[in-house]
C-alpha cells in the first residue's frame, strides 16, 4: 500500500527538493504536491496522509486533525515558526526539521554576500561619472543578534576581515571563539548605537516578533546597515522603509521580509539601498540534499514507529506512569 507524504507549500515544488526527496524516500513512499494549495484541497489530500511536509505557509492544528492516520509533520528548514508545534505536541505527533548546523555555513557566507554588495554597490559600476567611495569591511563593527550556529560562524568570517565583533545573545558566555576577541553586549540597545553593520540571526519567538522597529532603529547609526537572515518578521517592514526613505539608515539587506513573498510595488523593492534575496540564503545543493536525506530517515523512523531524532519536541517521547506517549 502507497504511503501518502503530502506537501502544503508551493516551495516544494522546487524540482531539486523533489528530485531529492524521491531519491531518499522509503520506497513505499509518495511525495504528493496538489496542483492547488487552497485550503480545501488540502483538507482534502490530508485525509490519507501520513505525513505533512510544511514550509512557509502556516499549519495549524485544524489540518492535522484532518489527518488521521498522521504520524509526522516535517520541515526541511530549522525553524518551525509556520507549525503549529504545540497542537502537534499535544496530539503525540513529532515535528522533524533540518537542524541549524545543517545551513549554518552557507547562511553566514550569504551574510557576507549581502555586506559586501552593501558596501560595494555593484548596480552603480555602470554608468556613474563619479563613483561613490566603498565601505570597507576592515575596522567595521560586526553586531551579531543572535550567537547560535549562524552567528558562530559569523564571527569566524568577520574576523578574518579584521572586523571588530559585538554579539547580543541570550546564552552569554557559551561561546568561546579561538584566535580572536568578541564582545557579548548587556543589552540589545547597546550593540545596535555601536554597530556599522547589524545582522539578526536568531528564531522567531514572541519575545522575537517585531524586535526591530522605529524605537530600535532610530538608535543605529545613519551610517550602519540592517541584515535580515532569519525571519522577516524581526523587523517592523514599515518603521524600516520609514528609517531608509529618511537616511536614518545607510541600507538593508534582507534575504526574509514580511510580508513574504513582498508585492512587485512595495517600496522595499525601489529602494536604491536595499539588497533583496528571495529567502535563499540557507539553499546551497548540498545542503538542500543533506536536509532531504536527514527528514526522510525521519520519514522512515515514524513510518516504522521507532524515535525520531531530529525534532523539536523530544518531550511526545518521554515516560510517565501511563508508559511512553509514542512507541
Amino acid at each position: 500500500m502507497t504511503v501518502k507524504i503530502l506537501a502544503i507549500d508551493p516551495r516544494w515544488q522546487h524540482p531539486a527538493r523533489i528530485a531529492f526527496m524521491r531519491e531518499y524516500l522509503p520506497e513505499e513512499c509518495a511525495l504528493v504536491i496538489p496542483d492547488s494549495f487552497e485550503p480545501e484541497r488540502l483538507f482534502c489530500e490530508a485525509k490519507s496522509a501520513r505525513v505533512l511536509l510544511a514550509g512557509q505557509v502556516p499549519l495549524g492544528a485544524e489540518l492535522m486533525a484532518a489527518a488521521p492516520n498522521l504520524c509526522l509533520v516535517g520541515k526541511l528548514g530549522g525553524g518551525v515558526d509556520s507549525i503549529d508545534v504545540a497542537a502537534a505536541t499535544a496530539a503525540g505527533i513529532p515535528v522533524a526539521h533540518a537542524p541549524g548546523w545543517l545551513r549554518a555555513t552557507p547562511v553566514a557566507e550569504h551574510v557576507f554576500t549581502l555586506m559586501l554588495m552593501l558596501s560595494r554597490r555593484p548596480w552603480l559600476w555602470q554608468g556613474q561619472a563619479a563613483l561613490p567611495g566603498h565601505v570597507p569591511l576592515e575596522g567595521a563593527t560586526l553586531g551579531i543578534v543572535g550567537l547560535g550556529n549562524i552567528g558562530q560562524r559569523l564571527a569566524q568570517r568577520a574576523a578574518a576581515f579584521d572586523m571588530t565583533i559585538m554579539a547580543s545573545t541570550r546564552s552569554r558566555g557559551k561561546f568561546q571563539p579561538q584566535g580572536f576577541t568578541l564582545e557579548e553586549t548587556e543589552t540589545l540597545d547597546a550593540l545596535l548605537s555601536h554597530a556599522d553593520y547589524v545582522v539578526l540571526s536568531l528564531p522567531l519567538t514572541p519575545d522575537t516578533h517585531g524586535m526591530i522597529s522605529a524605537r530600535e532603529l532610530a538608535l543605529m547609526q545613519p551610517s550602519a546597515f540592517l541584515i535580515n537572515v532569519s525571519r522577516g518578521q524581526h523587523v517592523v517592514t514599515d518603521d524600516l522603509v520609514t528609517a531608509l526613505q529618511a537616511g536614518h539608515l545607510a541600507g538593508a539587506g534582507l534575504d526574509v521580509t514580511d510580508p513574504e513573498p513582498l508585492p512587485a510595488t512595495h517600496p522595499l523593492r525601489t529602494l536604491p539601498n536595499v539588497v533583496l534575496s528571495p529567502h535563499v540564503a540557507g539553499q546551497s545543493e548540498h545542503v538542500q540534499r543533506q536536509s532531504c536525506k536527514l527528514l526522510c530517515e525521519s520519514i522512515r523512523l515514524a513510518l516504522n514507529g521507532e524515535r525520531v531524532q531530529a525534532i523539536v519536541n523530544p518531550q511526545i517521547y518521554q515516560v510517565d506512569a501511563e508508559g511512553p506517549r509514542m512507541q
